[in-house]
C-alpha cells in the first residue's frame, strides 16, 4: 500500500508544481500559501471530524505526545512551502521541482540527527548520490 501512496504523492506533486507555475503568475507566494492553508484546514477538519480521529487524539492526549516534533515539522513545513513556490516562481516548476528531490539525502541525514537512526544502506547512498548528481547537472545547467 506504502508504494501506491508514494506513487499518488509523486504524481500529486507534480500536479501542484505545474498549476502553482500558472498561479504565481497572477498571485504572490503569500497570498496563494494562504489560500492553500485555508483550504487544506478546512479539507483536515472535516475529515478529521467526520472518521472521529481528531476527536480520539484530543481525548487519549495523543496532541500533546508529540507536540515538539508537530511544532518543528509544521514550522519547517511552513518555510519549505514559502521556499517551493517562490523557487517556482522565480525558476520555474521543472527546474525547482528537480533540485527540490534531493530532499531524501536530507531525510537521511536529518533522521539520524533527530532520533540516532541510522537509515543509511549502500542502496539509500546509491540512489541519494544518483539523485545529488543529477541536481548538480541541472544546477550547472541552469
Amino acid at each position: 500500500m506504502w508504494l501506491y501512496l508514494a506513487l499518488a504523492t509523486a504524481i500529486l506533486w507534480g500536479l501542484t508544481y505545474a498549476s502553482t507555475e500558472q498561479v504565481v503568475k497572477f498571485m504572490d507566494v503569500k497570498t496563494y500559501l494562504t489560500y492553500s492553508c485555508l483550504v487544506g484546514a478546512f479539507l483536515y477538519l472535516t475529515w478529521g471530524g467526520y472518521d472521529g480521529t481528531l476527536l480520539k487524539d484530543y481525548r487519549e492526549h495523543n496532541l500533546w505526545k508529540g507536540i515538539g516534533f508537530a511544532t518543528l515539522s509544521s514550522l519547517c513545513a511552513f518555510a519549505a512551502s514559502y521556499c517551493s513556490v517562490a523557487a517556482v516562481k522565480s525558476g520555474g516548476a521543472t527546474y525547482a521541482s528537480i533540485v527540490e528531490i534531493s530532499y531524501p539525502i536530507w531525510v537521511v541525514i536529518f533522521i539520524y540527527l533527530l532520533t540516532g537512526v541510522n537509515t543509511l544502506s549502500w542502496n539509500v547512498l546509491g540512489g541519494g548520490l544518483l539523485i545529488f548528481i543529477g541536481t548538480i547537472v541541472v544546477m550547472v545547467r541552469k
